[in-house]
Order: structure tokens, then C-alpha cells, then sequence
């Protein structure tokens, strides 16, 4: 311990260290709302699927589907509950389970009210973690 100390001028003075900030553009939130998505697969091909929302935010969410998807292609996303439509672009596809995908998307526009997601007060929003939402 005492050499420790030694090596370090009684001066310096040692600051926490800020967690790792958040680099979303908006908040998520973990809320199951069932969609409708229409794009086209292979060789143009027209296709519909009733998916749901696992993460939603006001520029996207994660969605998990069984339709086969690529980065960058676009989507329809309809919302069940209100019939609202959103224009968006495959940011990324990952597994999820056995037959189906994890396809995270990006709205063409932002639209805070598409999810009719409402935040519960929790520690975790205040600390910028995924907060629990409930859909209005």
C-alpha cells in the first residue's frame, strides 16, 4: 500500500469515471405490439406477415419476423392497433429462434406516437437503460 501511495503526487486528484453514455438517438422501450409488414423477397416477390415489436423507440424498433430480410430493404410497417403506417429501411438482421428473425428497422421519418408506447417512471429511465413501456 505504502508504495503505492508514493508513486502518486499528493496533488493528483483521481474522478470517477462517467458509465459509458448512451449513443441511442431516443430513448427504447421493451413493449409487444403486433404489426403487419409488407416488403418484397427474392426476385421482386410481394410478401405480408403479422410480426410484433420486441424494442420499440421513436426512429424504429426491433421486430420479430419469419420473413427472410436484407440491410437496407424497404418495409411497410403497419401498426395493428391503429392502422398507422410507417415507411422504413432493414437496419440490421439477426436470429432470434428457431424460424424467426430478429430485424431491427429505421422509420423514414421519426414518429414518436407510431408505438403509442407510454414510459413507466422506473430507476432504469432515469438511468438510460431500455426502459419498460406500456402501450397506450
Amino acid at each position: 500500500m505504502r508504495a503505492q501511495a508514493s508513486r502518486f503526487p499528493s496533488d493528483v486528484k483521481f474522478e470517477p469515471v462517467m458509465p459509458w453514455a448512451e449513443r441511442r438517438r431516443s430513448p427504447r422501450w421493451k413493449a409487444h405490439i403486433p404489426v403487419f409488414v409488407y416488403g418484397y423477397g427474392p426476385a421482386a416477390q410481394p410478401f405480408h406477415e403479422q410480426a410484433y415489436s420486441a424494442v420499440v423507440s421513436e426512429t424504429g424498433g426491433l421486430l420479430v419476423m419469419t420473413e427472410s430480410v436484407g440491410a437496407d430493404q424497404p418495409l411497410l410497417v403497419t401498426n395493428k392497433f391503429t392502422g398507422e403506417e410507417q415507411e422504413c429501411r432493414v437496419a440490421r438482421v439477426g436470429g432470434h429462434d428457431a424460424g424467426s428473425l430478429a430485424v431491427a428497422v429505421e422509420f423514414a421519418q421519426p414518429e414518436s406516437a407510431f408505438w403509442r408506447v407510454t414510459p413507466e417512471k422506473s430507476p432504469k429511465a432515469a438511468s438510460g437503460a431500455t426502459q419498460e413501456g406500456r402501450t397506450s
